[in-house]
């Protein structure tokens, strides 16, 4: 298929082409016109049916000139407009991706600081705690190198430009990764209720982390009385899956924001906080395949679900003879 003209040259060409093209025909009708009036029309011996005949080509010509000059203008204005429409387009996505990469900077910042708090009052209370047995100045010790680990990988990603989710997947202890953030919030003040459950998720276990940490923290801010984390195996949709419940006696999510808690930059009226961690914490678990909601009821509770590693032996073997109900390892 051939290219038109208006699309092989740019808008300065076309827009010479279009001057040019005018004054021809501008020139041709001003010729044409003065030989109408002329004395050799007027005085020929068939003057009258050469006046018809060049008054015939002036308003032909006329007409072509003028539909073909307006359907030029159009081009050019359609070209134009194309143009801007392009610039302003580029524009618009490049402020996009301006925002999302404030927004991924920001959300990592905010898991920054709440890691960093955690493994610092861990490191006060070691120092500052001469009573500490020595069972669980170990445990403190080992969740310090486990999270300052996590935040080594998290500050990586941050340098290579990389997504929020980390890229590691595998199998979960879910119970460990509350283990080690309940031991850093504890260091704080929080006091944090586990009650495990030898629960085995897929995806990474730093995304896993990330997750439980942000509702622990936004516990620890605006609830209030000890916060209880449980973990489960239900069946969803899409298989097994792994609910981690993490609540408190707090006084809850103001009514004005509850159906909006989980967008971007949304915060209760007494809240301090940036309105970040909530929504980082929920795309990151639909990125990992699970879910993240609020529910209803007298404490505040966040609900968490993550595709859990083991599946039930029904699926895999209920169409053989003998085959017994339960959960094995994926």
């Amino acid at each position: 298929m051939s290219t038109s003209i208006f699309k092989r040259i740019n808008s300065g060409w076309l827009t010479t082409a279009y001057a040019t093209t005018t004054a021809v025909f501008i020139g041709v009708q001003s010729f044409l016109i003065a030989v109408l009036q002329g004395p050799w029309v007027s005085f020929h011996t068939h003057g009258a049916l050469l006046w018809v005949l060049l008054t015939t080509i002036v308003v032909a010509t006329s007409l072509a000139a003028s539909a073909g000059l307006v359907h030029g203008a159009v081009r050019i204005y359609r070209r134009v407009c194309a143009a801007e429409a392009k610039a302003a387009d580029e524009i618009y996505l490049d402020l996009l991706s301006a925002r999302e990469t404030q927004r991924l900077q920001r959300a990592r910042m905010h898991e920054v600081t709440s890691t960093l708090a955690g493994v610092r009052s861990a490191s006060e209370l070691l120092c500052n705690s001469e009573t500490l047995d020595p069972e669980r100045r170990v445990a403190m010790l080992t969740m310090m190198g486990s999270e300052l680990r996590r935040l080594e990988r998290l500050v990586r990603a941050h340098r290579g430009g990389a997504d929020t989710m980390p890229v590691d997947n595998g199998v979960i202890d879910v119970d460990a990764v509350i283990h080690n953030l309940a031991l850093a919030h504890e260091a704080s003040g929080t006091t944090v209720v586990h009650h495990p459950s030898n629960a085995l998720a897929t995806g990474s276990s730093d995304a896993a982390a990330e997750i439980v940490n942000i509702l622990l923290d936004n516990a620890a801010k605006h609830g209030s009385g000890a916060v209880e984390v449980v973990v489960r195996h239900e069946p969803g949709e899409s298989g097994q899956m792994v609910v981690v419940e993490v609540s408190d006696d707090g006084p809850g999510v103001a009514p004005e924001v509850r159906d909006r808690i989980f967008e971007w930059g949304v915060r209760g009226p007494d809240s301090a906080g940036q309105g970040i961690g909530l929504n980082e914490a929920r795309t990151v678990a639909e990125r990992m395949g699970g879910s993240l909601r609020l529910a209803a009821g007298e404490r505040t509770t966040f609900v968490v679900t993550l595709p859990s590693a083991v599946i039930e032996r029904s699926e895999i073997g209920a169409e053989q003879e003998g085959a017994s109900d339960g959960v094995v390892a994926a």
